[in-house]
């Protein structure tokens, strides 16, 4: 993969792989434990199960020795929690609110959506990834985590982190005393020395960062990429630049759910494994839990980890949030680890199997179930747009 411009790009940082809620949430209490400003989290998902509370508890403990802590959860993916679990968050002296509370029906919603998952303390550690906040995530002796990955950065491009956070808490008219005046100019580097951009999509704000670095990646790549995807539906142009990637010898590897918690996607998802297959491109489903990973490595030298979705809900319907992380020790390190999951937790999808479990009602599933997604796209684009508003 050609070295992007480096101005995209800041050194000096140091970064930490989170794989799966075993390493993931013990970090974030610690980190939230160790805040002595302030704290920014924002995430799509907090249930109010053992998980949730567990890190709903460290924000309050943070809350009560004098950190400023700001809480911003998606009105829609965290619409279960009860009025005395949200006057405890209230109560503690957490500054709360959902994102986007306005409905169009009842359980149902198309306005831009709050995808991200972000922990910054005090400005100068932010933990970036795809993993919500809820017991499944984490696992159990008898339940498998579902698999997912995160990062955890100190460096420069936390600026940017706190920059992004702050514009999305004070989006809406607030008190004085409930807005977030925290600026961070500049931070520590560090020795790892690890060149990295955070990226965000907002479609509402025209900025489709994360999407341009997935194409840049596929133009750009040479000798073999690995792309984990939890909800896989790339558009015509995403899908040209696959197939012209591998007609120029690059080897694609891309992991798939073999089951999800969102079976029309996974309609929808099968539904391309014929054009995929048929463009030398191999498809590997993970068997032991849900796959939620949103990851990428190209060429032992660039990858990229957060919460972007490869499909257009992400592009057109969601906030989202990845750190794109260029250095070539760390995403060699990335592909092994990503590597062996392939080889012990998946099985791969051949031509000949595709053809055997395929009849025409699967097919017709997969095509209407593939239709009604993309129609949903558009509608999306539409009204999460300026234009539209």
């Amino acid at each position: 993969m050609k070295r992007s411009p480096k101005h995209d790009y800041k050194e000096g940082h140091n970064v930490e792989l989170l794989q799966g809620g075993g390493s993931f949430f013990p970090t974030v209490e610690r980190v939230l434990d160790e805040a002595k400003h302030y704290i920014h989290f924002q995430s799509y998902i907090v249930d109010e199960d053992d998980t949730g509370k567990r890190i709903v508890s460290a924000l309050v403990r943070a809350a009560r020795r004098g950190v400023r802590v700001y809480l911003l959860l998606d009105a829609f993916g965290t619409k279960y929690l009860t009025k005395e679990f949200i006057d405890e968050i209230e109560d503690s002296g957490i500054f709360f609110r959902f994102f986007s509370p306005v409905f169009i029906m009842k359980g149902f919603q198309l306005s831009l959506r709050l995808h991200h998952k972000v922990v910054l303390v005090d400005g100068e550690l932010a933990i970036i990834g795809g993993i919500n906040f809820a017991d499944r995530y984490r696992g159990s002796d008898s339940v498998k985590a579902w698999l997912d990955f995160a990062a955890l950065i100190r460096g420069p491009e936390c600026v940017r982190v706190n920059n992004i956070c702050r514009r999305l808490w004070n989006k809406t008219f607030l008190a004085k005393e409930e807005r977030s005046s925290e600026i961070v100019y500049s931070t520590a580097l560090y020795e790892q020395n690890i060149s990295l951009r955070v990226v965000e999509n907002n479609w509402y704000r025209n900025k489709i960062e994360i999407l341009r670095s997935y194409r840049t990646a596929l133009r750009d790549s040479r000798s073999h990429m690995i792309i984990f995807a939890s909800y896989f539906l790339p558009g015509r142009l995403e899908r040209k630049l696959f197939r012209l990637a591998s007609e120029r010898g690059v080897d694609i590897r891309i992991v798939l759910a073999a089951k999800s918690d969102a079976p029309m996607f996974k309609r929808a998802t099968s539904f391309l494994y014929q054009y995929i297959l048929r463009n030398n491109i191999k498809i590997y489903e993970y068997y032991p839990a849900n796959l939620h990973a949103k990851v990428t490595t190209v060429d032992g030298k660039w990858c990229t980890i957060g919460s972007y979705n490869f499909n257009h809900i992400s592009d057109y319907g969601s906030i989202e949030m990845n750190v794109n992380i260029l250095d070539e020790a760390f995403t060699t390190d990335f592909e092994k680890t990503l590597n062996e999951i392939i080889r012990n937790d998946c099985r791969q999808v051949t031509v000949e199997e595709y053809l055997r479990r395929s009849t025409w009602w699967t097919r017709l599933r997969g095509w209407t179930s593939y239709q009604m997604i993309r129609l949903l796209m558009r509608i999306l684009a539409q009204m999460t747009s300026k234009k539209g508003r």
